[in-house]
């Protein structure tokens, strides 16, 4: 036998011992119930150093409840706190958990996905134009802008229009892009512009656009080649400049623009991007302890949250943009005190998608 487990040996030993010449208060609980049958006992004790040693296995729930001090390993130090909590010491309902969010997409998800653009053209050989009718339903392609300006203010500085578009383009894209999205991509950078003035009597650039780099897009033939072919051309609905806005990463199908905004547009709906779930960074998780969300809820809704965290967060209903059970979420429960719209959470909490789900754990 091997040293550590002869000391894990001697260590579970003694426990026992200590344990059947105490009064030994047994009661329901979720913590250090490592077995589920109710009760906290010597048995999960048994169970966790059955599992230090390698003689057991644990399941994936058996992990999370022997997991005491929620540090992500299980160890003597959860041992002896299951120990205490049957001694009475600790409390095992006030270990404090800890929320994951899981988000889908990468932006607000209204309008077109840019990798989903990128991997439609790769994919499925789209072209541009079939990529803006996709995410910009009902729209029309102009091509032509007679009223087009040659130069561009922006940030104090004056730009010809082809470098600026240029530059946002690279910004935006970069060259390592299909062509083909490319070409959306500056269509949507340019009718956006004209969208934020005046409804399109005019061209803007402003700080809803990124910002540009000249330099940066100079060292690029492809991004010029781009801005030369498709300069110009732009969007409308029903005979008015079109709100061309975009984002990273859908979840797989794209937000409706009310459901995220106020604004209700029918050209910024639910459309698939079925290829964004293979794009880099689609899903990612974040952590909050339960101190920190606590804080966090009661500033931004200024209420006083109950005690029990599995409470704080509820999504009642959600668009299945995912599947049956994630989608971009629509209205939440805050503690049951407040029902606010999904996107409020995603904005507030700085998410990086408005399609999520949460855990406390």
């Amino acid at each position: 036998m091997s040293k550590t487990k002869r000391s894990l040996s001697v260590l579970l030993a003694v426990l026992i011992f200590a344990l059947s010449l105490s009064i030994v208060n047994v009661f329901a609980a979720t913590t250090g119930d490592v077995n589920g049958d109710g009760n906290v006992t010597v048995s999960d004790v048994m169970i966790v150093f059955n599992h230090i040693s390698g003689k057991d296995e644990l399941s994936e729930e058996e992990l999370k409840k022997a997991d005491v001090n929620k540090d992500g390993n299980i160890n003597v130090a959860d041992a002896m706190k299951i120990y205490n909590i049957i001694l009475g010491k600790e409390d095992g309902e006030k270990a404090e958990g800890k929320f994951v969010i899981t988000t889908y997409g990468w932006g607000h998800d209204i309008g077109m996905s840019q990798n989903g653009a990128n991997l439609y053209a790769k994919n499925d050989g789209a072209d541009y134009k079939w990529i803006l009718d996709h995410y910009f339903p009902g729209t029309t392609l102009v091509e032509s802008d007679e009223n087009a300006p040659e130069k561009v203010k922006y940030n104090g500085k004056e730009y010809e229009m082809r470098d600026y578009l240029a530059a946002s383009l690279y910004a935006e894209m970069g060259p390592s892009f299909h062509k083909e999205a490319l070409k959306a991509q500056c269509i949507a950078i340019y009718t956006y512009g004209k969208y934020h003035n005046n409804f399109g009597i005019n061209f803007v650039a402003n700080d809803h656009a990124l910002k540009t780099d000249v330099k940066n897009a100079d060292k690029s033939n492809v991004i010029y080649d781009i801005v030369d072919e498709v300069m110009g051309q732009y969007l409308t609905y029903e005979g008015k400049i079109a709100l061309s806005v975009y984002s990273a990463t859908s979840a797989g199908t794209t937000a409706k623009c009310s459901d995220i905004w106020v604004q209700d547009l029918p050209y910024l709906t639910r459309v698939e991007s079925k290829y964004d779930y293979t794009a880099p960074g689609y899903e990612k998780q974040v952590t909050y302890t339960e101190e920190e969300m606590k804080y966090k809820l009661e500033n931004i809704f200024g209420i006083t949250l109950s005690s029990d965290p599995e409470s704080w967060i509820e999504i009642i209903s959600h668009d299945k943009a995912v599947n049956e059970n994630i989608g971009h979420a629509l209205s939440v429960s805050i503690d049951g005190q407040k029902t606010v719209k999904g996107a409020r959470l995603y904005e507030k909490l700085g998410l990086r998608s408005p399609c999520y789900t949460v855990e406390y754990i």
